[in-house]
C-alpha cells in the first residue's frame, strides 16, 4: 500500500511539459492523402526505424521530432497533433534540493540515502509467494515516477544494486532488479541526450548479463519488463535497446532454454511497436531464416511464435497500402522450394529427427522434417493471432500435411503428426477468399488420387469443417459446390473402408445442411451403383504355394525354450 501511495504522489507532482502543434505532411515532405488509406505511405515513413537516420549525437537528437503514440499515422493522422516540444522550452529535471518542494524533498532525501535505499531494495528483492510472484506494475510505476521526477539523481545510489541484482539468478532479485530497469527506461522519456546516452551505456552491460542468467521462473518477468519499456515509445529513441535485442539472439550461449527466452523478450519489445519497425523485422527474418532447422522443441515454438509477429502487418484489405514489412507470399515461396524433397514423395513421411544437435552432414529430408516442423509450429500460432487468414501459398502445402497427419486420435504419435493433424484442423477453419476456393478444391483432387489412404480419408474430415465455415462462399460458387459432390461421390467407392464410412458421413452431413440434395441424377447414380454386381474375390485353394502359414487350430505353436525348461505346458504364447 505504501508503494502505491508514494507512486500516487510522485504522479500528482509530475510537472507539466510543452507541447506544440506540429504538421506532419510538412515533415515529411508529402501532401496528406485525398482518402483515407491505411499502412504504410510516404507521409507516415519518417516515423519508420531507420538505422541510417537514427539520432546519435545530441544535435540529431534535439532536431528529431519524436511521436510515442505507436497508433497515429498509420491510419490517418490526428486533426491536431501535438508533441511534446525541445528540450530548451521544458521544465528543468535536473534541479538542486531547494528548487523542490516540501513533498519533493522528502522523497529526494530518502532516496539519496544509501542506507534507506539498500533497505527498500532487501525489501522489494524478498519473495513473497514462491512459484507465484510476478512482475509488479506498481513498484514498476514506483521508480518510473522517481526517474521521472527527479532525472538522474539516484542513480549512483541505485547503481552497485543493479549490479549485484542481475548477477543474482535468484527468482525475487531478477523480478526486483526487471521492476527498476523497466522504470528507468520509461522514466527517463524527458531526459537530455547526454543523460540518456550515459544511461544506456549503463543499461546495456546490465541487460546483457540478465538475459544471460535468465531462468524458467523469470523470463516471463523479462518479457513483461522490455514490452512494457517499448510501450507507447518512439522506438528511435530506444534504439540502444533494439540494437542489443538483435545480437545474436540465438547464439547458443546458455542452451535452447537461454535462446527461446532471448527471442521471447526480443518478441515483447518488438511486438509493441507494430507497424513502426519494418526494417528490424526484416533483419530478424533475415537471421531466422537459416535457422529455421532447429532440433529443439522450445526453440522451434518461440519461432513460429515470432514469426506470427513479423507478418502480423502483412494485411490485404480495402483501402489499405502494402506493407513496407516482410511479406508471408514471399517466405512461403522460399518454403515451399526447399520442402520440395518432402513433397516431391509419395510415401508416408515419418519423423525420424531426434531432440538433439546432429552431427555431420545433414540430408535433404532431414533438413525439410526440421524445417516443417517450425513452419508448422509457425502456421499455428498464425492461426489464432494474424489478422488475416491463410495466403495462396500456405494452402500449397497442404497436401504435405495430409500425407502426415495420422487417422485416428493417439497420444503416442510423435510431435511432427500431431502439430499436422492440428495445423490442418485451424486451416480448415479459416475464412477463404473466393479467389482461393479454386486453389484448395484442386488441392483436394490432387490428394484423392494419392496412394496413401491416410491421405484420402484425411480430406474429407478437412472438407467438412472448411465447407461449413465457408458455407455462403461456396454457395456462391456453383463449379465448386459440384466438385465437392464429386469429390464425395468418388470417394464412397474408394478401396479403402475407412475412407468409404468418412465419405459417408462427410455426405450426410452436407445432406443435412442442404449443401448437396438428393436430386434425381445422385439418386440415380446410387441406384446404378446398386444394381452393379462386384467380382467374387477368388479362394485361394488351401494346399497352393501361396497358402504358406497353416491356421493356428491345425498345428500346435512351439512353446519357446524358456517355457519348455519350465514344463509349464498350459503357459500361453503372445
Amino acid at each position: 500500500m505504501a508503494i502505491s501511495a508514494v507512486a500516487g504522489i510522485l504522479k500528482q507532482l509530475k510537472r507539466t511539459h510543452k507541447k506544440l502543434t506540429i504538421n506532419p505532411c510538412e515533415i515529411s515532405g508529402y501532401p496528406k492523402p485525398t482518402q483515407i488509406i491505411a499502412g504504410d505511405r510516404p507521409d507516415n515513413h519518417w516515423l519508420h526505424y531507420d538505422s541510417k537516420t537514427l539520432p546519435r549525437t545530441k544535435k540529431e537528437w534535439e532536431s528529431s521530432c519524436f511521436v510515442e503514440k505507436t497508433h497515429w499515422g498509420y491510419y490517418t493522422w490526428p486533426k491536431n497533433m501535438v508533441v511534446y516540444a525541445g528540450v530548451e522550452e521544458q521544465p528543468k529535471l535536473g534541479r538542486s534540493r531547494e528548487d523542490m518542494t516540501e513533498a519533493e524533498q522528502i522523497i529526494f532525501d530518502h532516496f539519496s540515502d544509501p542506507k534507506f535505499v539498500e533497505q527498500l531494495i532487501t525489501f522489494l528483492s524478498l519473495e513473497d509467494r514462491k512459484g507465484k510472484d510476478k512482475f509488479n506494475p506498481r513498484r514498476f510505476c514506483l521508480f518510473k515516477g522517481i526517474f521521472r521526477n527527479f532525472d538522474d539523481a539516484f542513480l549512483p545510489v541505485l547503481k552497485p544494486h543493479l549490479e549485484r541484482l542481475v548477477a543474482d539468478s535468484h527468482e525475487s532479485t531478477q523480478r526486483c532488479v526487471a521492476e527498476i530497469i523497466a522504470g528507468l527506461i520509461r522514466g527517463s522519456k524527458h531526459w537530455t541526450f547526454e543523460k540518456v546516452e550515459k544511461l544506456w551505456e549503463l543499461l546495456c552491460p546490465l541487460l546483457r548479463t540478465a538475459l544471460s542468467n535468465i531462468t524458467v521462473e523469470t523470463y516471463n518477468d523479462w518479457g513483461a519488463c522490455i514490452a512494457t519499456s517499448c510501450e507507447s515509445r518512439d522506438p528511435r529513441k530506444l534504439h540502444w535497446l533494439f540494437e542489443l535485442l538483435l545480437e545474436s539472439p540465438l547464439s547458443g550461449e546458455g542452451g535452447s532454454f537461454v535462446d527461446a527466452c532471448r527471442l521471447y523478450v526480443l518478441q515483447g519489445g518488438l511486438a509493441q511497436q507494430e507497424w513502426r519497425v519494418p526494417e528490424l523485422l526484416h533483419r530478424l527474418l533475415k537471421y531466422l531464416e537459416p535457422k529455421l532447422t532447429q532440433v529443439y522443441k522450445n526453440v522451434r515454438e518461440r519461432i513460429g511464435s515470432v514469426l506470427t509477429y513479423i507478418f502480423m502487418i502483412d494485411v490485404s484489405l480495402p483501402n489499405t497500402a502494402p506493407t513496407t514489412s516482410p511479406h508471408v507470399p514471399e517466405f512461403t515461396a522460399r518454403i515451399l522450394e526447399k520442402l520440395k524433397p518432402l513433397m516431391d514423395v509419395d510415401e508416408e513421411i515419418q519423423n525420424h529427427v531426434m531432440e538433439e544437435n546432429g552431427i555431420g552432414e545433414e540430408d535433404e529430408r532431414t533438413q525439410g522434417i526440421k524445417l516443417l516442423k517450425t513452419i508448422l509450429k509457425w502456421l499455428m500460432a498464425s492461426a489464432g493471432r494474424s489478422f488475416s487468414t491463410a495466403v495462396t501459398e500456405q494452402l500449397q502445402l497442404l497436401p504435405l500435411f495430409f500425407k502426415i497427419a495420422p487417422v485416428e486420435n493417439d497420444n503416442s504419435y510423435d510431435e511432427l503428426k500431431r502439430d499436422a493433424k492440428l495445423c490442418l484442423s485451424l486451416m480448415s477453419q479459416g475464412l477463404l477468399y473466393p479467389h482461393q476456393v479454386p486453389l484448395v478444391l484442386q488441392v483436394l483432387k490432387q490428394t484423392a488420387r494419392s496412394s496413401s489412404w491416410h491421405a484420402r480419408y484425411t480430406i474429407l474430415t478437412y472438407l467438412q469443417t472448411m465447407v461449413f465455415y465457408n458455407l455462403f462462399i461456396f454457395l456462391n460458387n456453383e463449379d465448386a459446390v459440384k466438385d465437392i459432390r464429386w469429390l464425395v461421390i468418388s470417394l464412397l467407392e474408394d478401396e479403402q473402408l475407412e475412407v468409404r464410412e468418412m465419405a459417408a458421413t462427410t455426405l450426410s452431413g452436407l445432406l443435412q445442411c442442404n449443401f448437396l440434395t438428393m436430386d434425381s441424377p445422385m439418386q440415380i447414380h446410387f441406384e446404378q451403383l446398386c444394381k452393379t454386381k462386384l467380382p467374387k474375390k477368388r479362394k485361394r485353394d488351401p494346399g497352393s504355394v501361396g497358402d504358406t502359414i497353416p491356421s493356428a487350430g491345425n498345428i500346435d505353436l512351439p512353446l519357446s525354450p524358456r517355457l519348455e525348461c519350465s514344463g509349464n505346458s498350459h503357459a500361453s504364447v503372445s
